[in-house]
């Protein structure tokens, strides 16, 4: 009986693709991130972008207003989502951003524009991007389950600032991010 009370309680992760994600590798990345959380995972139907997020002037989207979409998806308070998609995101303060969470609505978005090699002027190499995404998803969703970053920079909970901080950095938490996690979840 305990054990299914539990099991009822135990918050569950929820992978959104918004616009054009590709969904291979959305469906990829939700087998990939159940296991490191101990947690079920589900993959929602497409979202199309919203169209009151596009910000004309800047020629983005603005991240806050994505998540606010992404957390009316959510079943109940307990479930963590986390959106995918391809366009290029910002905050105010910053000119852009590749991911993005929000703690209190238990929400995030990882985008894939800044991970794509073509976006800095090289040649396409999908070998790439879907470790950068694994990286920044497992990283954000590391914050929706309390975690305070890492300053390990092979860890992957390790904050990021520029791509080669995400190609170096592993894809496993460290021991003392996994001893921490463990504690609160």
């Amino acid at each position: 009986m305990a054990g299914s009370v539990m099991a009822m309680l135990k918050s569950k992760i929820v992978v959104v693709p918004m616009g054009d994600a590709d969904f291979m590798m959305v469906n990829k990345l939700a087998s990939a991130i159940g296991p490191v959380f101990n947690r079920s995972v589900d993959i929602l139907k497409g979202m199309k972008m919203p169209d009151e997020g596009y910000n004309v002037i800047r020629n983005q989207f603005y991240a806050q207003v994505l998540l606010s979409k992404v957390e009316r998806t959510k079943a109940n308070s307990r479930e963590k989502v986390i959106a995918v998609c391809e366009e290029d995101l910002y905050l105010p303060e910053e000119n852009y951003v590749m991911s993005c969470v929000d703690r209190l609505s238990g929400t995030a978005i990882v985008s894939l524009y800044h991970m794509r090699q073509e976006f800095y002027g090289l040649p396409e190499d999908d070998s790439k991007i879907y470790p950068r995404l694994y990286k920044e998803a497992v990283h954000r969703l590391s914050a929706l389950f309390g975690l305070a970053e890492c300053r390990n920079p092979k860890c992957v909970n390790y904050f990021s600032q520029v791509m080669l901080d995400i190609d170096s950095k592993g894809e496993r938490l460290c021991d003392i991010c996994r001893r921490q996690l463990t504690g609160l979840v």
